[in-house]
Parts: structure tokens; C-alpha cells; sequence
């Protein structure tokens, strides 16, 4: 706790269909971890830009992926934070890479999930450009805690690709089931032209979550205090408390079983996971 100082890092020029790599410095535990998008005259760019011209975002610590999904997957995931956040429509011409934190109530129980630095000694993000127009540079931006610690527990962000083009359920079972992790939400993308209308979670012999209609789930998230972006059949585990996760100690059959009445086009689909890494296990048995 106590107040955070904001330190700006390197700007760099993006080049169309090439891959930009910027270094951020360690030191203290990193709480927001900003990525600023400039025209060419420097003015910010536009939410609609950013979505439109780039095609991933990378961030590596210690060279292991903590975020690796597209803008437009981090974006959408930010309006899924309904009222945790002040503007979910997203802020223009700037990304948050360090956003599981968000989901969280409590300021003390957000800072937990800050990247410690004691023991990184590299971060690494990189851009890969789609075609550009308006976006001619970007640089990261940092907000920190001023204490020495270890990375410890934090959020991570990745992309899968699912390859299925029809109507009716597809069962994804080869999501990772690492023991120090915990996952907090899913957002699962309806492809270039799907409808999602039910989703089911299985964990080893039990259906946690019984099918479900996605209107119904909607209701569920807002309950919680978040939104399903359209698109999206949002899993959302987390509840604001330590106690909203699903650990996957002890989890040797994962199943998401997501029912299509329209096929998601020969691209098949996406499934962005946001997990928790080393989180305390809370009143789970």
C-alpha cells in the first residue's frame, strides 16, 4: 500500500506487419504496466485504431509469457470489468497489460497481484503490427509500488486457439492445468460469424457449472459485478474476494463445453484465460 510513482519508458517507432520489442526496467513491484499509442503528430490514438491496426500484445518475465493475447481479447476483457473500473469502454489510445488486478475489491488484496521485480531481471514487451494508418508509436508507462519484493503471486493473460467450425458442442479439454495456478475468468469468443448460446464447466468428475444459458450467465457476471461483452461467453470465476477462483491443484480433467447454434467460421474460435499464479487457496476442499 502507500502511494505508487509513475516512471515512462521507451518509445518506439511501429513498423506495418513487424514486431516491436520495448525493455522496462525492474525495480519496486509494478502495479500498472501501460502501453501508450501515438499518431505521428504524438496525439493519442483512437480505441478503434488500436483495435484495427495491431494483432498482439506480448509481455515476458524472465522470457514467461504473463500476457500473450490480442488487443482486442485485452480490451474487451477491460469492458468486462463492468463497475471495477471507471471507463470499461476503455481508455483511448491506451492499453493496461497488468489488468487481473482489476478484478479484485479490496487496494490491499489489487496490490498482492503486482509484479514483484526482486527476482526479474527481464521484462520484455512486444507488439506486433497489423497494417498501420493512424498508429505510428508506442510506449510503456509503468506504475509502482516503492517495496522490494519477489514476483510472487500475479496475474496471467493468454490467448488459445481452438480449431472447430460447427453447430452444436464443442468440448475444450487441453486448457493447462498448472498446480500453482488458479483460474479467474474465461472469455470465450464466438469467432468470425458464431452464436454461443450455453456454456458448462466440468472438473474431474463434476459439473460445476451446469449448462447454462448465456442471458442467464450475463445476469450471473453482472450479479458479480462485471459484464459479458458481446461476442463473448464470459466465465467469470472470480468474485472480487480471493474466494471467487478456480484452483487447479488436484485437477486432472478440465472440460469447457460451449454450445454453438451458429458455426464460428472456418477460423474456428478463441478462448483468452486470465489465471491466477501462485494464489492462496481459499475455502476450497
Amino acid at each position: 500500500m502507500g502511494m505508487f510513482t509513475t516512471q515512462n519508458h521507451e518509445q518506439k517507432t511501429l513498423t506495418t506487419a513487424q514486431i516491436t520489442t520495448l525493455q522496462v526496467p525492474a525495480g519496486g513491484k509494478i502495479q500498472s504496466c501501460a502501453l501508450a499509442f501515438f499518431t505521428g503528430a504524438g496525439a493519442l490514438v483512437t480505441e478503434a485504431q488500436i483495435r484495427a491496426e495491431l494483432t498482439n500484445i506480448r509481455l515476458t518475465l524472465n522470457g514467461q509469457d504473463v500476457v500473450n493475447a490480442s488487443p482486442i481479447q485485452i480490451l474487451d476483457l477491460y469492458e468486462a470489468m463492468g463497475v471495477r473500473v471507471e471507463s470499461p469502454a476503455a481508455v483511448a489510445g491506451v492499453l493496461e497489460l497488468n489488468i487481473g488486478r482489476l478484478l479484485f475489491v479490496d487496494p490491499v488484496l489489487k496490490d498482492i497481484f503486482g509484479y514483484g521485480t526482486a527476482d526479474v531481471s527481464s521484462i520484455q514487451v512486444q507488439i506486433t503490427a497489423g497494417t498501420l494508418s493512424a498508429i505510428a508509436s508506442v510506449q510503456t508507462i509503468t506504475e509502482r509500488s516503492p517495496v522490494n519484493e519477489n514476483l510472487g503471486t500475479y496475474c496471467r493473460y493468454i490467448n488459445y486457439a481452438v480449431s472447430f467450425n460447427a453447430t452444436g458442442d464443442n468440448t475444450l479439454d487441453t486448457l493447462p492445468r498448472d498446480t500453482d495456478s488458479a483460474y479467474l475468468a474465461l472469455m470465450i469468443n464466438d469467432g468470425a460469424s458464431g452464436t454461443i448460446t450455453h456454456g458448462e464447466v466440468r472438473v474431474n468428475s463434476s459439473t460445476i457449472r451446469e449448462r447454462l444459458n448465456i442471458g442467464v450467465n450475463d445476469l450471473f457476471n453482472s450479479n458479480k459485478g462485471y459484464a459479458q461483452p458481446a461476442g463473448y461467453f464470459v466465465h467469470s470465476f472470480a468474485d472480487g474476494t480471493l474466494r471467487g477462483q478456480l484452483p487447479m491443484l488436484g485437477v486432472t480433467d478440465l472440460r469447457f463445453v460451449t454450445t454453438f447454434s451458429v458455426a464460428p467460421g472456418a477460423g474456428g474460435y478463441t478462448v483468452a484465460a486470465l489465471t491466477a499464479i501462485n494464489m492462496p487457496v481459499v475455502g476450497v476442499k
